[in-house]
């Protein structure tokens, strides 16, 4: 569930991604103008606290190049295979970036956090307490097909998400309570009483606007490979079900001029291969068979870029700094099988874990553990909790589940560290038996049993072969200990028919985190998603409690309020122990051959590639005429 090549948050290929996790935005202050008729407010975008970064009649975002060529290629890869171009149906595995043929009424930048500007909007209205809010569309708006896309569209879009879309969309959307065209280019949103605008304005804004004609004679909830009528800057070009999927350019984009676009959307075609596996991949982009990859392996990236094209400078190797949350990786426990449900049982085999020898031993010491589900930021717990977040877990301390310790004063639960010298840590079993025993299981004759007298069995999920080499020396451990531990690798169809049927012990995932967390952690920890299979909700966390955190987070009205709430339900998960927790280094790593240009300065919050980025073409036929690129 990772990403090897992740797309600029802003680019047409992540757009609606990110709109549905990118979290919760207010309407701003700056660049807005009163109604004199109406207590209503009108402005060019909306941002989460505070004030816009760019004024009305901005002319482009500050880190693109204006000036940025149009041409070339960006060919990249991914893992697993598709078999659909419909992402927003229950049925069939999308391929990557289909969500991206589709435009939004806004989009947000890559160096600001929570602010979006109008793209198929000219402007956003909306009333102090924002329970409704308008959009003034652009007349020009079109679909690659040349039809007009209008406000009817948008009510197309809103009614087939909540009846027909994927479950998680349809409850996302339930939210909005009407949704009304008021003129040919005018679309107005009127939200459900007690819902989040925080959430469901960035919602509506960020959402891929779907044509109602091209659905009059199709079935919107069935999957299809027939590529569906789009209206941003890339349509599908060609689709080869589990092996390419490419995107192409459209010339006469109706917004390639729009401030919003300027400077990005630079490169005639995005191919995308799949991989079955990690190996594999690697070995084709040293052919030249494939030009950019994003690097998630340390040995790999320290030792294993030694080939001629590298030692030739036709490969380039980037570290970039990493400001974002990265993904919350994990061994994630199934909460819904009995023997995960006591508490002490997960943190025994999180103890087990030895990271601080795999790190060493396999990752050149380059990693770093994590212990929070928003690492890299304020929201993350630290130590024992402040007076604020004290007040914050007050109020819902009796809803938390038993077995978590003293919420109020105990320092935010760290995985346990050793000192990393060996494989072999003597304390470290001692300490996972201590546990076992506490809840109720013995060693006997090297089994470790339960009051049941059967062996405490564990079976790990993966779909990544790259993560054998660490977990299956954490399999050794745990079976010195006594556990019938095994390693269960299973192909992308294997991966997604367990994960909606529960079918796993602990889960092998990586599971989306945001800057500005909102409704979607309802997906990922909320009892109502809990049995939805296939989500986020990979744990199947359900608590009242956590419930009742995450709703004061949607509510949150400042950005203290926020970073104080997420940073209670992030003490409180953390105590839980859901997940035996992975790691993350302070870099982004890439590789990519020469033709890749990049603009002065990156964004801060994301890469950029490829929407920012361009392709020197005469440096691209010089990489094909030396057989470098394929």
């Amino acid at each position: 569930m990772t990403t090897p090549a992740p797309l600029a948050r802003s680019h047409p290929l992540r757009r609606h991604a990110a709109a549905l996790l990118a979290g919760s935005l207010l309407l701003a202050t700056a660049g807005q103008a009163a109604s004199e008729e109406e207590d209503v407010i009108t402005s060019h975008g909306i941002a989460t606290f505070g004030e816009l970064t760019y004024p009305e009649g901005f002319e482009h975002f500050a880190y693109v190049n204006p000036d940025a060529p149009k041409g070339g290629i960006h060919h990249t890869w991914t893992l697993g295979s598709y078999d659909s171009l419909t992402p927003f149906t229950e049925k069939g595995d999308a391929a990557e970036g289909a969500w991206g043929v589709f435009d939004s009424l806004m989009v947000s930048p890559d160096d600001t956090l929570g602010e979006y500007y109008g793209l198929v909007a000219e402007s956003v209205t909306y009333p102090p307490d924002k329970h409704w809010v308008s959009f003034k569309m652009r007349p020009e708006a079109r679909f690659s097909d040349g039809s007009p896309l209008t406000a009817e569209d948008v009510v197309f879009t809103v009614d087939a998400m909540q009846n027909k879309g994927q479950f998680r969309y349809r409850a996302y959307f339930g939210e909005i309570e009407k949704v009304e065209a008021l003129g040919p280019h005018e679309v107005k949103f009127t939200f459900a009483e007690g819902a989040s605008p925080r959430d469901l304005v960035p919602l509506v804004a960020g959402m891929g606007i779907f044509s109602k004609a091209y659905f009059e004679d199709r079935d919107f909830s069935k999957s299809s490979m027939d590529p569906p009528l789009g209206s941003s800057a890339y349509q599908v070009e060609s689709a080869d079900a589990g092996r390419t999927i490419v995107y192409a350019r459209d010339e006469d984009y109706w917004a390639k001029d729009l401030p919003v676009n300027v400077g990005q959307n630079n490169v005639d075609r995005i191919r995308i291969d799949y991989y079955t596996d990690q190996g594999s991949a690697f070995e084709a982009f040293k052919a030249g068979a494939y030009t950019f990859r994003g690097e998630v392996n340390a040995e790999r990236w320290l030792n294993g870029y030694d080939f001629p094209a590298r030692r030739k400078g036709d490969v380039v190797l980037q570290e970039i700094p990493a400001h974002t949350v990265p993904n919350a990786g994990g061994l994630y426990f199934n909460l819904r099988r009995d023997k995960f449900q006591d508490i002490r049982v997960r943190e025994a085999i999180e103890t087990m874990f030895n990271f601080e020898f795999f790190n060493s031993r396999l990752f050149h010491g380059v990693e770093e553990r994590v212990a929070s589900f928003w690492e890299r930021s304020d929201m993350a717990a630290e130590g024992p909790p402040s007076p604020e977040e004290r007040a914050v877990l007050e109020a819902v301390l009796d809803d938390l589940p038993e077995g978590i310790g003293d919420i109020l004063n105990d320092p935010a639960a760290t995985p346990y560290a050793g000192e990393g010298s060996s494989q072999r840590d003597r304390q470290r079993q001692r300490r996972a038996i201590q546990l076992f025993n506490e809840a109720g299981y013995t060693l006997e004759n090297g089994r470790l049993v339960g009051p049941d007298g059967q062996q405490f069995t564990f079976e790990m999920m993966y779909a990544s072969p790259d993560a054998e080499q660490y977990l299956s020396p954490f399999a050794k451990e745990l079976q010195g200990i006594g556990i019938d531990a095994r390693l269960r690798f299973v192909d992308s169809a294997q991966w997604r028919e367990r994960a909606e049927t529960f079918d796993f012990d602990a889960m092998h995932v990586f599971i989306p985190m945001s800057e500005l967390p909102g409704i979607e952690l309802r997906d990922a920890f909320g009892s109502e998603y809990a049995n939805v299979g296939g989500g986020l909700a990979v744990s199947g966390v359900s608590n009242a409690g956590v419930d009742k955190l995450i709703d004061m987070i949607v509510r949150a009205e400042t950005r203290e309020e926020l970073r104080v709430r997420v940073s209670a339900l992030d003490r409180v998960l953390r105590a839980m122990r859901i997940r035996v927790p992975y790691w993350v280094r302070p870099d982004s790593w890439i590789a990519y051959y020469d033709y890749y240009r990049e603009p002065e300065t990156l964004p801060e919050y994301s890469i950029g590639i490829p929407g920012i980025w361009w392709a020197d073409q005469a440096r691209y036929g010089e990489l094909r005429a030396s057989g470098a690129i394929r």
